[in-house]
Parts: structure tokens; C-alpha cells; sequence
């Protein structure tokens, strides 16, 4: 238990009764103070500048006062001082200065009065004895030149007592209406040696001594001196943060805590913090605003040992504050309030004073409810930090330290609760954790805190170290290797999402995003980039300014965004990215880069504008001004003219009158022919009240989830196809092959549900996704049970739709060697990547139809004539020969895009399993009816399912010929009357290009008939009628196979050939496998 504490006494013997912050501060955190050993530069003591002063007359140095003078109100008062040209005493303008107007722009960056830059200010300067009588005639005289001054401020060298001085400014304020400012020595002698101004006595009135000795500053305060140096140069140049506000509020705040570094006088270190509250007020961000006054009042406490100014400001800062719903910027007034604590346990200030129980009782509310937000897991942490550490102020100032340590078992559970939260800023909590030994003694409590503490820090150091192994090992591969990249990093990313590895985890995203897109997965690729985006953008909170990566991180989800058709998020991006030209510190040659990029991804967009069909273009019918709007007018014009209103594009300019409208049709041509519109296809995705279809090919299978017309439906199913993509993305490596084309995937809400639960028909393999209406995806509470769900999806899909050699071999290096499970949670939280960045978990059509927006309908297309371009890139023509009349391919190189990978399949492996096949059987009708060709099977429900799905895909009719039936003759070393007969999908050569490769699925079965006569029958009525049925037979015992005719489906192609005519590339070699033919091969 820890040991009685008196609130006047603490357990650290140097913090003494009566200690000033100052002091205490020096002690603890002696690098936040100046490391110069020698503050002084000039040698100059109050008597003897007073003495001086005194004496200026008896040695002729009117004007060196004068001009001291200026230069001291000039560093005091106001900057904009214009000197005096004409003779001693103010000459012909009876003034020795008055102020000059300035932009408000300049005067933003003034440390003093802002009045002075708007308004107009004389000053008079006087060394004369009968000082009253002397400020009276200047301000006479001033009065007298018709000049309108808007304040009179008169210096003189001679002391003034205070009630005589303020008599004298009420007298001439009521004889001229002019306020009048009066100082006198005192006031000089304050600010030279109390301000540290004794340069300007020593340059101008020549008293004092200067030290020159070279070796007084610290390392750390030359780097700061010349850290404020550039600062100020900046600052003090109105152009240079045009149209940066925020910048230049950072700048400021910048410059102030180097000055307090350096521990500048207080008046030139108050200034510049006022300076800085004035710039976040003017264009910076909420947290800058707080932040600038937070560090003005934690200057006063901890430098100036001025509580009182901090006690008087809080009520009004923390008002402020408490407008926030972040407990980061929450901590601004915890920490106040923590001063004030020790303020009172050291006797400066008073519980009633500092008002400790009202100010600490609406903390502790404010940041309860924060801790009771679950959706926000790390805001909940960092608030129970600050509840807890307001809780230990309470038992000191009531003097019950017995109750400690159950707040330091409390620590203990919020580490618990920080683990695995990236954003946990563990180093603040180090911090707290060691100050707050002081109090702690030998508390058995606080000890085990410690303990829990350094468990905590190296199990988060032990796995960024490893992560940080991986990473250096991805960072080396050439970016063609982006399987082995998505391995690595995808293992790394999860144990890199913590505070103090940022820069590495937003580096490995960066990389993991590549290779996504690389290899086709543009869903995972997508919630990837937008991780890194969040990451960028919590960077940028703190800092109170985007890293500049967030361009070309913005730039690369645009594309992705445009690749899935996903408008929303493209406009989103460009958004942004239109922003970023606007707001942040770029070069001139970065800017037109950047804007060069926006116009590339605009000039894009209006591509696949063009390339719409006319139901999708109609969907779209309320963009157009929001297009203007964001100033893609090139954007706009394709999406209007291909709505039929190109009237409207003539009447507003876009479309100039000298171009005829063959020469528009030419231009829109050009730009619908682009190369950029191969890249994109696809469904169009905007996340509206339409049912939509998001879709993905893995492995050259194709899963497509329909939404419901919601977001929320939108949201799950894109998340889901983004997680299969992430689950499967490196299994073009393994040795595994999907066996169906097509897996479809409904979604269904429903009651009285928990938990969401994924099923799926292997049989037809559409897969069923039931939602609980009440189930929250972005929920951090149901992140668990989401990414267990993903990967439930996957792994049901991988055991339904793939052959797997090694299965065992395979799961284990998926879920050990490869830790799939990180790549899932990746993708589980993209949605509120996506929130933390955009303010909405996704984004859709119906937030850019704002109010004002015109709906366009759809009118007569315009006719545009595609334009075939040279293309470099496109394959070489493959010689048909080669690979036979079938077009069956020949070795490929490895595949690298899931896209490139194609599959052909009209084989439903589950059902052929179970069907049990066993043959085929003909059968012939009346003389004019085609003849029957039976696949005969033993499982009657397995049959029909069969021929269900056929029918399903081609009809009654297969006028296409989808379902390839050959019948190969003639076999090797086997009877005439043998034959095998081969069913697969039908395969076009244009299934071939050069960098793809088509599975085909297949069965085949060789028949051992004694004879041919039925086979010979049926082809002689197929050769008759140019036709046939194909439908399955049941097997029944002994007696003949009963005809599902039900389930027929008429053919008019059958492929018959010899064994000796198959080459080594067609289709048919498949069905020769186990018989022992040498394949043809073509000549040519």
C-alpha cells in the first residue's frame, strides 16, 4: 500500500514546500529550457541606465535619445515606425515618429498592438526636465498640424509619478479627444533590463558593455536560434504562406516555443504566442487553436511562474476544448489541471481558487462519455487515461492516498485494453506513468503497473522489430515480385500499426498497395490505400499538417477508385487531391505536377464517361454539376454531350462556336478510344438506393456479391470482396486451381440474429450472406467477429470451389507461414480508414446531388466512331495452326495478375461427384425429331441438378454451344468400337491472348461397347438433321435408363473426330490422357 501523503509535502525530497513550477520543471524536464550557460549578451544594470537617462541633456545626446527612442517602441509598441528627416525636435511635422499603414496581411505577423497597423499613431520623444509642461507643447504641436492621429504616445527620459502622469493623460484627452500615452524612465528602464533590451541601449545611447564571448551558446540553442531565424524570415514575408493558413499558424506556434527555448524575454515570448493564437484563429484548425492557447498558458505556469494568468484564462480554454469530442485535445485541460494540483499542494494557489472540484467534475463527465464510446477505441483508452489521472489529483488533494492504489490497478487494465491499437500513444503514458512515481512510494500496486508497463512496451517493441525485418526484406524485392511483397508486408502491417512505427507501416502500405494492383486485386488494393490515408491523415492532426505523401497517396486511390468504377471515391479523391493544390506548401514545379496528375485522372474519367452504356449514363444524369463544381469541366462536357445535351455546352461556352459538331464528334471520339478504356471495366459501383453487383476475379474465377440498394449492403459487400482478394492474393503461387467459373453471393438481412453467418449450395455454389439488421461492421466491438466471419468466407469458398494437391500443407502455410488472418483485419477496418478520412464510411452518388444541382435527362446519344489506335502493347497474333482447330494454348509463362487467368467451366464438380456417371446412351424418335444423345447417371437428384444449371446458363437452346461434347475415335491399342467422349466448355481462341491462361474443366469417360451400331446410328441421324438433344439418364437396375426428357437441351455442334487427328494443343488431348496415342503434330 503506498505511504500517507500530506498535500504540503511530497515523497521526492527536492520538490520542497513552496517550490515554483519553474523550478520543479527545471528539475524534471531540464531539456525544454535553454542550454546556454551565460543568458547574458550585454552587461548593463538599472542604476546605471537610469543615470543615463538622467544626464542625456548634460551630454548633448538629444537625438541618439530620440533615435533610441524609435527603436525601442519600434521593438515594443509597434514595428511600422517611420523616422524622423527633419531637424531636433520633431521639426516641421511636430512629431519624432508616427506610424505607416500596412496590409492587414503584414500586420497579421506583428508581435504587439494591431492597431497600430490600421491605425495612425504619433510619438514624441523628450529629455527635457519640466517633462509635463514639455508634453503638453508636443502634444499641442501635434494637435496643431490637422494631421487626425488616432493615439499620441510621448516618452520621456525623466521620472513621472503614476497619479501625475494619469492626470495628465485624462487633461489632454478631454481637451483633445485624442487618447495620449505617457511613459517615463521607469518604463524605459523595464523594458531594457526587465526585457532584455540592453542591445538597444548599448547600440544607441552607447551604455553598458557587451560580452563577447562566442562559446556561451548551447548546442541545443544554436539549433534553435536558427531554427526561429528561418522562422521569422517566413513569417515576416506575406507571401509566403498565401493561401496556407494553417500552415502559417504552425510556423507560429513554431517560433514561439523556440523563443521559450531559448527563454527570450517574456514580453517578445508572449507576443509571439499571441501572434500564434491570432494566426489559428485566422484559417487554422480546431486542434491549432486549442493547441496555441494551451501553450501560451503552459508557458506562463512553467517558465513564468505566472499561475494567475493561467488560473484566470482556463474557464475560457477549457470551454473551448470541451467543445471536442477528442480526448487528445481533452488532455490540454487535464494537463492545466494537473499544474493547478500542484500548485495548490505546494501553497500558491487554493482548492477554491484554482475551482478544483467544478472544473475537474466536467472533465471527468466529458471524458466518461468518451470512454463509453466503444466505436472509438483508441479515443476510449487516451480518455480513461485522463479520467484516471484527474481520479489520482482527487486523492491527493483529499489527502487519501489508500485509495491509489486501485487507480494503479486501473493503468494496468487500460494496458490491457491499448494492446493491439495502433494509434495508443504509449510514450505519453511511459511519461505518466514515471512522474507519477513520485506520489507511488513503494505502492505493491505501482509496482506491478511498472511491471505490466515494460511487458507492454516490449511485446510491442519485440513485434515492430519483426515486422521491421519483414519489411526491409519486401523493400528490397523488385516490385514484380508482388506476390512474395504481399506475403511479407501483409504479415508485417498488423504488428507495424502502433504510434511509435508509423512511418514503417505507412511505407509497407504504400508497397502493399502496389502489389495489389499489380496483381488485380483492386478491392484489397483500395482498402489498402486508404489505410494509408488514414494513417497519413492521424499524422496530420497532430502535426496540424499533411504530410506530403498523402498526394501521391490520394493520386494512387483516384486510379484505383477509377479502375472499380466507383464514382463516388474518385470524386472524393479528386477532392482531395484539388485541395492539396490549394492548401498545401507545394513548390511551383510540384504544383503543376500535381495539377498535370489531376488533369490526367480527369481526362481519364471523362474516357470511361464515354464509354458508357446508355442505362449507366442515365444513373449518372445528376453529376454534372458537381463536375463543374469541382472544376473537372472536360469531365463534364462528356458526361452532358452524352446525355443529348450539347445544346447547353454551346449556349455556356464550353463548346465554342468555331467548332462544328464534326469537329466535337472527332474530339470525343479521340478521347472515348484511349487505351485507359481497356483498363476499365466492369459494373459501375455508386453506392446508392440501386442494386448493384461488386465483383472481383480470383484466379481467373469469378465471385460477384449483389447489394440491396443501400450503403450499408454496399459497404459489407465490398469489404467482403476485399477480403477474398486479400485471403487468396498470393495463390496464383500455390498449387491449388479453382474448378468454377462463377461463385455468386447474395446478402440478407435479417431478425433475430446475432451474429452474421455465411452458407453456401455446392451444388449450384451460390453462397447466401445473412446480416442481423442490428450488426454494425464498423463497430469496433464487432471487429472480432467480422474478420473471423471474413475468413470463415474464405475458407468455406477455398473448400468448395478449389482443388487442393496438398490441402493441409497449403492451410497451414496460408495461416501460419503467410498470417492471412492480418491481411483480413485490414481489410475488416477499411471502412473506418475510410471514415477517418472523409467524415462517412462510404462514399455515394446521392452526397454530391446537393441542393441547387440540376437532374439532366437522358436524350438522344450523340454517335461517336471508336477510333482503333496503334497499340504497342497489344500481342502478336498466334498462328492457328499451333494450336489446333480448338484453340487450346501452349505453355505460359508465370501469371502475375488473378485477372489473366481465366477459367471455363460448365463441369459442376460437387454434382458430377455425386451424379456417379457411368456413360452415355443414344436414343432415336420419330424420322423428323433430332436424336437423343443421354449422359447416364446413378444419383437421379445429382442428374437433374446438372442439367439444371445448363439449362440455367444456355436454355433449351444452346445457339451458342457453350457445352462442348466431342467424341474421339479410333482410340490407340484399343477396339474400333471404343471411343471417348469428352464434355467441357466451349473455348473461342480470343480465350487465349499471349498473357492469359484458360483452365477448362472436363469429364471424359471412354465407352467399351462391343460394337458401334447405336453410336453410328446417332451420328448418321445428327449427320441427317444437323441436330440433336443432350439430357440425362437414370440408371435403373437392369432394365433400360430412364430419360429425363424434362431436362433436354437441343445441340446443333458435336465434335467427332479420330485420335490420330488430335494435336498436341487441342482441347481433345485431354481426353487421351490415359491412352497412349502420339499427338499429331500440325505442319506450318
Amino acid at each position: 500500500m503506498g505511504r500517507k501523503l500530506n498535500p504540503t509535502e511530497n515523497a521526492d525530497d527536492e520538490l520542497r514546500l513552496g517550490i515554483t513550477p519553474s523550478q520543479f520543471m527545471r528539475q524534471l524536464r531540464p531539456e525544454y529550457y535553454s542550454d546556454t550557460s551565460d543568458r547574458s549578451s550585454y552587461v548593463l544594470d538599472g542604476p546605471t541606465l537610469s543615470f543615463q537617462l538622467d544626464t542625456i541633456t548634460d551630454r548633448n545626446q538629444t537625438q541618439d535619445f530620440e533615435l533610441f527612442c524609435r527603436k525601442l517602441c519600434e521593438r515594443v509598441i509597434c514595428p511600422n515606425l517611420r523616422p524622423q528627416t527633419g531637424p531636433e525636435g520633431g521639426g516641421d511635422s511636430k512629431v519624432d515618429s508616427e506610424t505607416y499603414p500596412v496590409s492587414d496581411q503584414i500586420s497579421q505577423t506583428y508581435i504587439g498592438d494591431l492597431k497600430a497597423a490600421r491605425e495612425r499613431w504619433a510619438f514624441a520623444f523628450s529629455a527635457k526636465k519640466a517633462w509635463a509642461e514639455k508634453v503638453r507643447k508636443d502634444v499641442q504641436g501635434i494637435i496643431g498640424t490637422g494631421r487626425k492621429y488616432d493615439r499620441i504616445v510621448c516618452v520621456t527620459s525623466r521620472p513621472a509619478r503614476s497619479k501625475a502622469r494619469a492626470q495628465l493623460e485624462d487633461e489632454l484627452l478631454a481637451a483633445h479627444g485624442i487618447p495620449v500615452t505617457i511613459h517615463d524612465r521607469s518604463w524605459i528602464t523595464k523594458e531594457i533590463i526587465e526585457g532584455d533590451r540592453k542591445d538597444i541601449a548599448y547600440n544607441y545611447l552607447g551604455v553598458g558593455q557587451e560580452n563577447t564571448d562566442r562559446l556561451r551558446l548551447g548546442p541545443t540553442d544554436y539549433s534553435r536560434t536558427q531554427q526561429l531565424a528561418d522562422a521569422e524570415a517566413a513569417l515576416s514575408d506575406p507571401e509566403a504562406f498565401a493561401g496556407l493558413e494553417i500552415q502559417r499558424a504552425s510556423e507560429a506556434l513554431i517560433a514561439a516555443k523556440l523563443s521559450r527555448g531559448l527563454e527570450r524575454p517574456r514580453t517578445e515570448i508572449d507576443g509571439q504566442f499571441l501572434r500564434a493564437i491570432r494566426f489559428a484563429k485566422d484559417g487554422g484548425t480546431f486542434r491549432q487553436q486549442l493547441e496555441a492557447r494551451y501553450e501560451y498558458l503552459w508557458t506562463a505556469i512553467w517558465w513564468f511562474d505566472d499561475l494567475s494568468l493561467a488560473n484566470e484564462s482556463y474557464d475560457d480554454f477549457a470551454a473551448l476544448a470541451l467543445k471536442s469530442d477528442s480526448a487528445k485535445n481533452l488532455e490540454f485541460p487535464c494537463n492545466l489541471m494537473q499544474a493547478f494540483t500542484s500548485a495548490v499542494i505546494h501553497g500558491h494557489l487554493t482548492r477554491e481558487e484554482v475551482k478544483f472540484d467544478e472544473r475537474t467534475s466536467a472533465l471527468v463527465a466529458a471524458l466518461e462519455e468518451m470512454s463509453a464510446n466503444r466505436d472509438r477505441p483508441n479515443n476510449r483508452v487516451e480518455a480513461r487515461i485522463s479520467v484516471l489521472m484527474l481520479k489520482m489529483n482527487i486523492e491527493l488533494m483529499n489527502q487519501n492516498p489508500s485509495a491509489l492504489a486501485d487507480i494503479w490497478k486501473s493503468f494496468s487494465e487500460v494496458l490491457v485494453d491499448a494492446r493491439g491499437l495502433g494509434e495508443f500513444d504509449a510514450e505519453r503514458f511511459i511519461k505518466l506513468v514515471d512522474v507519477t512515481g513520485m506520489v507511488a512510494g513503494t505502492d505493491p500496486s505501482y509496482g506491478q503497473l511498472v511491471e505490466d508497463l515494460a511487458a507492454f512496451v516490449s511485446e510491442r517493441k519485440s513485434e515492430g522489430e519483426g515486422a521491421l525485418i519483414l519489411l526491409s526484406r519486401a523493400r528490397r524485392l523488385d516490385p514484380s515480385k508482388h506476390f512474395e511483397i504481399i506475403r511479407l508486408v501483409g504479415k508485417a502491417v498488423v504488428q507495424l500499426t502502433k504510434r511509435e512505427y508509423v512511418d514503417s507501416l505507412i511505407e509497407g502500405l504504400h508497397l502493399l498497395t502496389i502489389a495489389y494492383r499489380s496483381a488485380g486485386l483492386l478491392w484489397a488494393a483500395r482498402a489498402s490505400c486508404i489505410f494509408v490515408a488514414a494513417s497519413l491523415a492521424i499524422e496530420g492532426e497532430e502535426e496540424s499538417e499533411l504530410p506530403i505523401t498523402f498526394i501521391p497517396t490520394m493520386n494512387v486511390f483516384a486510379w484505383i477508385a477509377l479502375e472499380l468504377r466507383c464514382i463516388p471515391n474518385f470524386l472524393n479523391a479528386i477532392l482531395m487531391l484539388k485541395g492539396a493544390l490549394r492548401a498545401m506548401p507545394l513548390a511551383d514545379e510540384s504544383k503543376e505536377k500535381l495539377y498535370n496528375e489531376i488533369r490526367e485522372l480527369e481526362y481519364a474519367f471523362a474516357c470511361q464517361i464515354l464509354n458508357l452504356d446508355d442505362r449507366q449514363l442515365a444513373r449518372l444524369n445528376v453529376l454534372p454539376d458537381a463536375l463543374e463544381g469541382l472544376g473537372l469541366m472536360m469531365a463534364r462536357t462528356a458526361l452532358l454531350d452524352s446525355l443529348g445535351h450539347r445544346d447547353l455546352l454551346r449556349t455556356d461556352g464550353s463548346l465554342p462556336p468555331e467548332e462544328t459538331d464534326e469537329d466535337v464528334d472527332r474530339m470525343l471520339s479521340i478521347l472515348m478510344s484511349q487505351p485507359v478504356a481497356r483498363s476499365i471495366a466492369g459494373p459501375l459501383t455508386l453506392n446508392d438506393d440501386s442494386s448493384e453487383v461488386i465483383s472481383t476475379s480470383i484466379m481467373g474465377m469469378r465471385i460477384e456479391v449483389e447489394t440491396l440498394g443501400s450503403e450499408t449492403s454496399s459497404l459489407i459487400a465490398q469489404t467482403l470482396v476485399g477480403s477474398l482478394e486479400a485471403f487468396f492474393a498470393t495463390a496464383l503461387d500455390a498449387d491449388l486451381v479453382p474448378h468454377t467459373e462463377r461463385l455468386d453471393i447474395s446478402l440478407q438481412f435479417v431478425e433475430n440474429a446475432n451474429l452474421p453467418a455465411f452458407t453456401i449450395d455446392p451444388s449450384t455454389m451460390k453462397g447466401k450472406l445473412l446480416w442481423p439488421y442490428q450488426f454494425s461492421l464498423t463497430s469496433f466491438d464487432s471487429q472480432r467477429a467480422v474478420q473471423d466471419l471474413l475468413v470463415d468466407v474464405a475458407s468455406r469458398i477455398l473448400a468448395v470451389a478449389f482443388l487442393i494437391r496438398r490441402p493441409k500443407e497449403f492451410v497451414e502455410q496460408l495461416f501460419v507461414g503467410e498470417a492471412v488472418m492480418n491481411r483480413a483485419t485490414m481489410i475488416a477496418v477499411s471502412p473506418n480508414s475510410y471514415h477517418r478520412v472523409l467524415s462517412e464510411y462510404i462514399g455515394s452518388l446521392k452526397s454530391w446531388d446537393r441542393e441547387g444541382h440540376q437532374t439532366y435527362q437522358a436524350r438522344k446519344r450523340p454517335q461517336l466512331t471508336r477510333i482503333e489506335f496503334p497499340d504497342d502493347d497489344a500481342p502478336e497474333t498466334l498462328d492457328e495452326k499451333e494450336h489446333g482447330e480448338t484453340g487450346g494454348a501452349p505453355q505460359r509463362p508465370e501469371i502475375k495478375d488473378h485477372r489473366k487467368l481465366g477459367i471455363k467451366s460448365i463441369i459442376d464438380v460437387h454434382s458430377w461427384d455425386a451424379a456417379g456417371w457411368r456413360g452415355a446412351a443414344y436414343a432415336e424418335f420419330d424420322p423428323g425429331v433430332p436424336p437423343a444423345m443421354a449422359l447416364m447417371f446413378e444419383n437421379r437428384e445429382a442428374a437433374r441438378s446438372i442439367f439444371e444449371r445448363w439449362i440455367e446458363r444456355v436454355g433449351d437452346e444452346d445457339k451458342d454451344e457453350l457445352v462442348r461434347i466431342s467424341i474421339i475415335r479410333n482410340l490407340p491399342e484399343q477396339p474400333p468400337s471404343h471411343y471417348t467422349v469428352m464434355i467441357t466448355a466451349k473455348s473461342e481462341k480470343q480465350d487465349f491472348q499471349l498473357q492469359d491462361t484458360v483452365i477448362l474443366a472436363a469429364r471424359m469417360m471412354t465407352m467399351q461397347p462391343n460394337n458401334d451400331v447405336n453410336l453410328e446410328r446417332f451420328l448418321k441421324s445428327f449427320g441427317r438433321l444437323k441436330a440433336y438433344f443432350l439430357m440425362p439418364a437414370i440408371l435403373a437396375g437392369s432394365g433400360p435408363p430412364d430419360m429425363l426428357t424434362d431436362l433436354r437441351i437441343l445441340k446443333r455442334e458435336l465434335v467427332v473426330r479420330n485420335a490420330d487427328e488430335v494435336g498436341e494443343h487441342d482441347v481433345d488431348r485431354m481426353a487421351l490422357r490415359a491412352h497412349l496415342a502420339p499427338p499429331r503434330r500440325d505442319k506450318g
